[in-house]
């Protein structure tokens, strides 16, 4: 009876052992996927952050056209990535304002970024003028790309 206990226990050093191993192997797995789940969090974070920062960008940009319609039209295809040499001083005032806003909120423009304003005069049936205002931007290498419409009536 004693040696069969005896061949028992050395049959299960090995399957300790293996064992061991085994666990080690889903612990990692595990810290895998809790890695993979963090890194995923931390992109989308950084998304959501450079979005909502656009918007503003965005929507200060907007407020500042809707007190400039004389010049509207003046600032279509409009890059604003760098300091602007735009004939008309309030359209170079504001593009060079919009630049400084934008190099604040999301750093300085790189090669893939995008900051550009396109406005286009359409006439409505029986409502008068109005510009659909496009502001295209891209951020982190053109990583993070929004595009923003607005329309502003004429009057």
């Amino acid at each position: 009876m004693d040696r069969r206990k005896l061949n028992k226990k050395k049959s299960q050093k090995g399957i300790a052992l293996l064992e061991a191993l085994i666990a080690a192997v889903i612990v990692g797995i595990g810290f895998a996927a809790v890695y993979g789940l963090s890194v995923t969090s931390t992109r989308v974070l950084l998304s959501s952050i450079e979005r909502e920062k656009q918007n503003m960008l965005a929507t200060m940009i907007y407020e500042d056209l809707i007190t400039d319609k004389a010049n509207l039209i003046s600032y279509h295809n409009q890059n604003f990535k760098q300091t602007s040499n735009s004939s008309t001083k309030s359209v170079k005032d504001m593009l060079n304002k919009w630049k400084s806003s934008a190099d604040k909120k999301s750093g300085t423009a790189s090669t893939n970024d995008v900051r550009k304003i396109s406005v286009v005069k359409k006439t409505g049936s029986g409502k008068g003028d109005y510009y659909v205002v496009t502001i295209d931007l891209a951020s982190r290498d053109g990583k993070a790309k929004n595009q923003f419409k607005k329309v502003i009536n004429k009057d």
